[in-house]
């Protein structure tokens, strides 16, 4: 399957715009918080002690507790789990470590402006604030907290006293470094829940109709700028086209140098099919997409789906054992309780550069 990065113009235009929106609201910041905002056009960061008095309430609950526990079991897991997409994504040559960017389309996956933004916020959201619990659990301090923009995507970050952490028991440590991916991961199993009762309503009900839309064609192909871009799909060679696995049966049944017929929204195209890793292949990259019954209903299902998608792979990507990444921070506390510091630092260093130097690779896919 070909994940090659791609954008429309509207997509661009809408990132602009948002981008834009963002800049208005910083500039306000700046005008009347200066003192707390740090402004530079494409990139903003805003500091507030705000909420910090619901972390210290949070953190002398029960929640609390479960927190610390699970991010003291996550941790060690999701630094496995890390490791292994990096590597299973190299081996299938799929770009398990692409940036989700609003707007992209990685070959069939598209990233929705409006969903990705909203969820890469509330899971930038979570991650910190759960940072913020577990160090006002052990009483530690916070130097501030907040929220930044790099281009059009929306953050959080909290500013612990790194040198105070340090002199924390290994334990600790590892609980506070693991616990912003511990709660993107009880997040998104939740958001996936949500997703699927969603999804059931909708079934019950028989809110939707499916159909299936060609995004683009691809170059070398004898699709190439011969079926236009957006373009429903109805049917090949006859066959009704509903959802995306259809396409695939269809095609089983033909070999590459025949022709298929495509009755599109556009028209009729009769496509002649190349070979592509010994299979017959269109040329076409296409999208599942539903007609809904209900206004409203196909933004918040979307949105469900990347809550769950954005806060799971957060949480993994982010215990990817890199150095300054919590990951990183995690795998030396580890080593620290068998090794010396020094010795620690340079197996995590070491590491830090050979997996950098492969998620670079991974993320090549795209290209």
């Amino acid at each position: 399957m070909s994940y090659n990065l791609y954008i429309s113009d509207n997509g661009i235009l809408s990132i602009l715009i948002i981008f834009l929106a963002i800049n208005i609201i910083f500039i306000f910041l700046k005008i009347f918080k200066k003192e707390n905002t740090d402004y530079k056009f494409i990139y903003g960061m805003f500091r507030t002690k705000k909420l910090i008095e619901i972390m210290k309430k949070i953190s002398n609950s029960k929640f609390s507790k479960f927190l610390s526990i699970s991010s003291l079991i996550l941790g060690p897991i999701l630094i496995i789990l890390a490791v292994f997409f990096l590597f299973f994504g190299i081996l299938t040559k799929t770009p398990t470590y692409a940036p989700a960017l609003p707007g992209i389309s990685y070959g069939p996956i598209k990233l929705p402006i409006a969903q990705t933004i909203i969820s890469i916020f509330i899971a930038a959201f979570i991650h910190e604030f759960a940072h913020g619990v577990l160090i006002y659990k052990i009483n530690l301090d916070l130097k501030s907290w907040g929220f930044f923009y790099l281009g059009p995507l929306i953050g959080a970050f909290v500013e612990p006293d790194e040198k105070e952490i340090e002199k924390l028991n290994k334990k600790e440590q590892i609980k506070i470094y693991s616990a912003g991916s511990a709660i993107n991961i009880i997040a998104g199993l939740i958001f996936l829940l949500l997703f699927l009762f969603f999804l059931y309503i909708i079934s019950i009900f028989n809110l939707s109709i499916p159909y299936v839309k060609i995004l683009y064609t691809l170059p070398d192909t004898y699709a190439y700028n011969v079926i236009p871009n957006n373009t429903i799909l109805y049917s090949i060679n006859g066959n009704q086209i509903l959802y995306l696995n259809q396409i695939e049966k269809v095609l089983n049944n033909t070999e590459p140098g025949e022709y298929v017929l495509l009755n599109t929204s556009a028209g009729l195209f009769n496509i002649k099919l190349i070979d592509k890793d010994g299979k017959p292949f269109i040329g076409i990259v296409t999208e599942q997409e539903y007609n809904y019954k209900v206004p409203g209903i196909n933004f918040i299902e979307s949105l469900l789906f990347w809550l769950f998608v954005i806060n799971i792979g957060l949480g993994i990507g982010n215990m990817i054992p890199i150095y300054p990444l919590d990951g990183g921070k995690t795998l030396k506390s580890i080593l620290e309780i068998f090794l010396d510091k020094k010795e620690s630092k340079v197996i995590t260093t070491s590491i830090s550069i050979i997996l950098l130097a492969l998620i670079l690779y991974n993320i090549s896919f795209i290209l």
